[in-house]
This record gives C-alpha cells, structure tokens and sequence, in this order.
C-alpha cells in the first residue's frame, strides 16, 4: 500500500512538473510573439505554433490571450519585484539600493527586449484591463523603489524637494524607454556601457 502511495504521489509530480513546463513553454512563446507583433496583431495560433503545441492544449492552461499576457506581466514583474526586495535588504544605503534595481532592471530588458517592448506597450495601451495581482505586482515594484528615494531622502543623500511617487514611475519608465531604443536601433552601445550610462545619470 506505501509503494502505491509513493507511485501515486510520484506520478501527481511528474505531472504536474510537465504542467508547469508546457505553461512556462507558452508563456515564452507569447513573450516572444506578441513582442514581434504587438499585442492586438498577436494570435492564438501564432502562439501555439511558436510553443510547438497544440491549441487545445493551450486553452487548457489558459482561458484566452489576454490571460496570457497578463500571467506574462504578472510572473515578469512579480520575479523582479522579488529581486528587487532582496537588492534593498542588502544594501547600505537607499541610493546603493536603488543603482542596484535599476541595474537589474535594465539587465533584464536587455535580456529579454521582448518582455520589455511587451511592458512598455501595455503600460500605454488605451483602455488595457489588468488583473488585480497585475496591479499589485506593478504596486510593490513601484513602492519598493519609493522606498528606497523616501531612505535617501531622509538621509539628506537626496533634495528634499523630490517627489518620490513621481520619481518612482519616472525612474520605470526612464529604464524601459531608453533601453528599447538602444536595442531596437541596433546601436554600438553594449550592456554594460547603458547600464553605467544610465547609472551615472540617475547619480547626478
């Protein structure tokens, strides 16, 4: 009876890892197709071929693009805002924290520019309906880096007269913007040199 057990509980998690990689299979390949064609010019079927999948097995892990593309902006965010904890606890002061996050930040925009052009899009598209864990993963990323300007303010590393809620959203769209058109006009800049670029303008 135990050796059933095991095997029942064995086959539940080869399953369920199987599940996990065909959603994680999808999501990539609607990262990847919706950031080639935008969101409205993206379809299902383009996104399944690009997987390698069947549609039907698609629709069984979600109910529609749109529930795509928000689990992409949700795990997306969700993953960064985790990182972004993590850089603020360790370090000293808020202005060490946030270079960290905005280092971060342009790394992975760098990394993946199609989450990025992704992003950026649904952050200006005209009447976008995000999910309530979207908004509040957008919320912790938005405050944890309010946060750290409010920790450098008070510590006079900062001009008090800086409005952190504005800053924050700033500081988003700054990285976002300015790292896509580096990657889209295919300029001779490389990573590193945005990123230090980038930094020293936040510094000053």
């Amino acid at each position: 009876m135990v050796g059933m057990i095991k095997a029942a509980v064995s086959q539940r998690g080869e399953k369920g890892g199987k599940a996990r990689a065909t959603r994680a299979l999808l999501l990539d390949a609607a990262v990847k197709v919706i950031g080639r064609k935008g969101y409205t010019g993206a379809t299902v079927d383009e996104i399944v071929e690009e997987a390698g999948v069947s549609k039907g097995l698609a629709y069984y892990h979600f109910k529609s693009k749109a529930e795509m593309a928000s689990s992409i902006l949700d795990d997306g965010i969700g993953e960064l805002a985790d990182e972004f904890v993590a850089i603020a606890e360790a370090a000293d002061s808020g202005p060490s924290a946030l270079i960290g996050m905005i280092e971060r930040f342009a790394v992975k925009i760098f990394e993946n520019k199609e989450f990025g052009r992704f992003f950026v899009s649904e952050l200006w598209r005209e009447g976008r309906v995000w999910s309530g864990s979207m908004r509040e993963n957008e919320e912790r990323l938005l405050g944890l880096i309010r946060e750290q300007l409010q920790r450098a303010k008070d510590g006079g590393l900062i001009r008090p007269e800086i409005d952190v809620d504005f800053e924050a959203v700033a500081l988003v769209g700054m990285v976002l913007t300015t790292s896509l058109y580096y990657i889209d006009e295919k300029t001779d800049v490389s990573e590193r040199d945005f990123i230090d670029n980038i930094i020293d303008f936040v510094r000053h």
